[in-house]
Formats: C-alpha cells, structure tokens, sequence
C-alpha cells in the first residue's frame, strides 16, 4: 500500500475539505436558527398560559357567557394559530428540544391548574398576587426550550452532545 498521493487528488482533497467546512458552517446557522424559533414559540405559547389564567381570574367571575365565549375562542384562536405557524415555519430543532419543551408545558399547565385550584380556594383576586403568578405559570416553558439555560451533561461540558 502505497502513502504517495498524487497531486490529482490534492483539489479533490481541498474541495472535500471545503465543502466540509461549508456545511458545518449552514449547521451551525440552523442550528442558532432553530433555537430562536423554538424560543420565540414558548414565548409565545407561556404568553397565552398566563393571560388566560387572568381571564380565568378575572374574566369567568363575571359570568358573562358571550364574552367567556369571546375570551376562550380567541385563547384557542392564539394556540392554535401559534401551533400551526411554528410547525410550518419550524426547519429544525435542537437536539432534546422537544422533550424539554413537553416537560415545560407540562409543568406550566400544572401551575395553571394550581392556580384556578388557589383561585376556587381562597377567591383572592388581588392583582399583586394574580399578575405575578400569572407570569410564573409560563416559566418552565421559558426555562426548559434553550440548551444555554438546560443543566445537564451538554451544559456541564459545555458542547452539544451526539
């Protein structure tokens, strides 16, 4: 076997190289892509959590079936509108991005429920606690969406994992 490389195949070699290099390059773009995508989407989606547990609070007491009615069809109307853009314009996603982002939804609709649960409890609706609890309600979506903020093997080392 011989080591001795032609000079033919040094351009192939240098052309391999760059294309390489080229595509690490556009990997890397998605991949920063994606993670603004995946963020603005719970943003998005922790946004609408929190303003319906206020129409919850503050909205249902009333009883005032047609603007219940207004108030849980434009709910839907924004998650689901959110939903569809994000699955259409969604090119790719970070690696655990989707089990992150269920387990943040999940945690998110508990303290929804916790809420309207204090809600039936106390009849509190005093906005210094409502507003702030509101906001808190989206978090875990916030938190569990972005590599940078997932403390795991990936963020100890620093790196993205295969």
């Amino acid at each position: 076997m011989s080591t001795n490389h032609s000079q033919e195949s040094r351009p192939a070699l240098e052309e391999q190289l760059r294309a390489a290099q080229t595509g690490g390059i556009g990997g890397a773009r998605l991949a920063r892509s994606a993670e603004v995508a995946g963020g603005r989407y719970a943003a998005v989606m922790a946004t609408l959590i929190g303003l319906y547990l206020l129409v919850v609070v503050y909205v249902y007491p009333q009883n005032i079936l047609l603007l219940d009615i207004a108030a849980t069809a434009a709910f839907l109307v924004g998650m689901v509108g959110t939903c569809v853009s994000y699955s259409r314009l969604r090119k790719a996603s970070g690696l655990g991005w989707s089990k992150r982002y269920s387990t943040g939804f999940v945690l998110s609709a508990l303290l929804f429920g916790l809420g309207v649960v204090l809600l039936e409890l106390t009849d509190v609706r005093d906005a210094w606690l409502w507003i702030p609890y509101a906001g808190a309600t989206g978090l875990p979506l916030l938190a569990g969406v972005s590599d940078r903020l997932h403390w795991g093997p990936r963020a100890m080392s620093g790196g993205k994992t295969l």
